[in-house]
C-alpha cells in the first residue's frame, strides 16, 4: 500500500497549496469580493500557514471564508491546479497503478479539491480512497467542513483504525505534516523537490526523492 500526501506531494506547491489557491481565486475572482480587511487578514494567514505557523487559525478562516462558496468555484481551481502535475508524475502514477500496487490519499487539507484535481489530471482511478477534511454542502454551496483529518497525528489513528499495517506500507510526503506517517511506516519516503529539506531531516531514516518517478527506483521497478 502506497499512502501518499497531496499538498507539496502529488501537487507541486506553486508556491501555493490547494487550499491557498482556493482563498486567493475566492479572494480576487469573485464577485462580490470579500471586504479589503478579509482579503489583508487571509493573504497574512496563508503566509503564515505556508511558513507551518497558526494552523489550527488558518483552517478556521479557511472555512469561514468559504461558506456559501459555490461548488463551481472548486471545479475553476482544480483544473487550474491539476496543470501543475507533471505528464512524468502523471506516467509514474499509472505505471504504479498498473503494476497493482493499492494507492491511497491521506491529507490534512481539503479532500474534495484533492479528488477534483486527480480527477481532472487523469488519476482518479488510480487510487483506492482520498481521505482528509470535507466540506459540507447546503443547496450547492459550501456551508462549512467536517475536520476527518486536522491534525498531523491523525494521519495514523486514521491508519490504524482503517487495519492498513505499518509494515506493508510504503509512506510518501513531503513536509512536517507528514512527519507523523513517515515515522510510523516501513518504508518512509520525503519529497524534496528543492533540496532545502535533507538537511532538516538528516536523523530520520526515510527515503528522499527530488522528483514522483524516484518512487521507481526505491520500489526497485522496472520502467515500461
Amino acid at each position: 500500500m502506497i499512502i501518499w500526501d497531496f499538498d507539496g506531494t502529488l501537487l507541486p506547491l506553486a508556491p501555493y497549496d490547494s487550499e491557498h489557491t482556493l482563498m486567493l481565486h475566492k479572494l480576487g475572482d469573485t464577485s462580490p469580493r470579500p471586504p479589503y480587511l478579509v482579503r489583508a487578514i487571509a493573504r497574512l494567514l496563508i503566509e503564515a500557514d505556508r511558513r507551518q505557523m497558526l494552523s489550527n487559525t488558518f483552517k478556521q478562516f479557511y472555512i469561514r471564508l468559504m461558506k456559501g462558496t459555490p461548488l463551481n468555484l472548486l471545479d475553476q481551481v482544480s483544473r487550474r491546479l491539476s496543470d501543475s502535475i507533471s505528464t512524468q508524475d502523471r506516467q509514474t502514477i499509472r505505471h504504479l497503478n498498473s503494476e497493482n500496487y493499492r494507492m491511497m490519499v491521506l491529507s490534512c487539507g481539503t479532500a474534495d479539491l484533492s479528488e477534483s484535481v486527480l480527477k481532472m489530471a487523469g488519476l482518479g482511478d488510480c487510487f483506492e480512497s482520498i481521505a482528509g477534511n470535507r466540506f459540507n454542502i447546503e443547496n450547492g454551496r459550501i456551508n462549512g467542513m467536517t475536520l476527518h483529518i486536522a491534525e498531523p497525528a491523525d494521519k495514523v489513528i486514521w491508519l490504524t483504525k482503517m487495519g492498513i499495517s505499518a509494515e506493508r506500507a510504503v509512506a510518501v510526503g513531503d513536509g512536517y505534516t507528514d512527519i507523523p506517517m513517515l515515522d510510523w511506516a516501513e518504508t518512509a519516503v520525503l519529497v524534496d523537490r528543492s533540496g532545502k529539506k535533507r538537511k532538516r531531516y538528516k536523523g530520520k531514516n526515510y527515503r528522499i526523492i527530488s522528483s514522483i518517478s524516484e518512487i521507481i527506483d526505491v520500489l526497485d521497478l522496472d520502467v515500461v
